[in-house]
């Protein structure tokens, strides 16, 4: 699984977190362009012959230019090239602000190196494959779609293009934001295979290079497993002139949705947070489950 010919922007006034980043993308055949300062970089940026990048990566407290300017100047003139920021420390006010800015995604240190790496590869195919949506569907007034998988048989990355191709035309989303939608949309449909049709915990991950992986190995034998393989996951999208809704319900046993509420502004997030249920609750508009916890509806509003 390897992304050659990907060039990240890698930007982090700490040579130990840029070497490590930078290694860890290396080894799938990423080329990383590395600054401990963001001006620099960003003179990179602008260079016309600099590579095209896909992807930026900048930490948040920085000397000179912080992470947040990094984000405004880069969506400025790159509006559709996605923004990963790193933190030391961050609060919920940090992720809102990041977010509202075009950050695709926020990684708190020490950095959980899978999952970064999950997720620049998710994104980078992101940048990719959503540019490809048709001017012409600015004409559309309303849609309905509805899918059906077995677990052995979604496709998590085709379906989250089919999900989002027409909120940038039908006015839903920005090129600036429409990374961070598709990502909450990604991570909603792993919720509902992995810790629902799956049954699989998160505490389960281990390090990027440890020997032994438990969650992808017992994933891996649940996959295998008709029991679980064979489980239903169904979508459905329903849209119109003002409304986006997807429903997303799966058969796994479900969890207490009612324990769940969009954390406090100035509480701190999880050591990886801008991921998963988090995300979703920043960046949809509504967001309803079912009294068994196995269905989510999430809602975007015309802006």
């Amino acid at each position: 699984m390897t992304r050659r010919g990907t060039h990240i922007l890698l930007i982090d006034d700490d040579p130990s977190v840029l070497e490590m980043v930078q290694s860890a993308l290396a080894h799938y055949g990423m080329e990383v362009h590395g600054y401990p300062d963001a001006a620099q970089a960003l003179e990179l940026l602008q260079n016309p012959k600099a590579p095209p990048f896909d992807l930026v990566i900048s930490d948040i407290n920085m000397e000179g230019m912080d992470g947040f300017e990094v984000v405004h100047k880069v969506k400025a003139s790159h509006p559709h090239l996605p923004v990963v920021l790193m933190t030391g420390q961050a609060s919920v006010d940090y992720a809102i602000q990041a977010m509202r800015l075009g950050a695709s995604n926020l990684f708190m240190k020490p950095i959980a190196m899978k999952d970064l790496v999950h997720s620049v590869f998710h994104l980078v195919d992101l940048h990719r494959d959503l540019r490809k949506a048709d001017d012409g569907l600015r004409g559309l007034v309303n849609e309905r779609r509805h899918f059906l998988f077995r677990s052995d048989e979604l496709d998590i990355p085709s379906l989250t293009h089919h999900l989002t191709d027409r909120l940038v035309p039908m006015g839903f989303a920005s090129a600036g934001n429409i990374d961070v939608i598709a990502m909450a949309m990604h991570e909603a449909l792993v919720n509902a295979l992995d810790h629902g049709n799956l049954d699989l915990d998160s505490r389960l991950k281990g390090d990027l290079f440890a020997k032994e992986d438990a969650y992808a190995a017992l994933r891996a034998k649940r996959m295998a497993d008709p029991e679980y393989a064979g489980r239903l996951i169904e979508v459905r999208l329903a849209m119109d002139t003002e409304r986006f809704e997807v429903e997303i319900s799966d058969e796994g046993r479900g969890f207490d949705a009612g324990r769940l509420s969009p954390p406090p502004p100035d509480s701190e997030m999880a050591s990886h947070c801008g991921r998963g249920l988090p995300l979703i609750l920043l960046v949809m508009d509504e967001v309803h489950f079912n009294e068994k916890g196995n269905q989510v509806r999430l809602v975007l509003r015309r802006k």
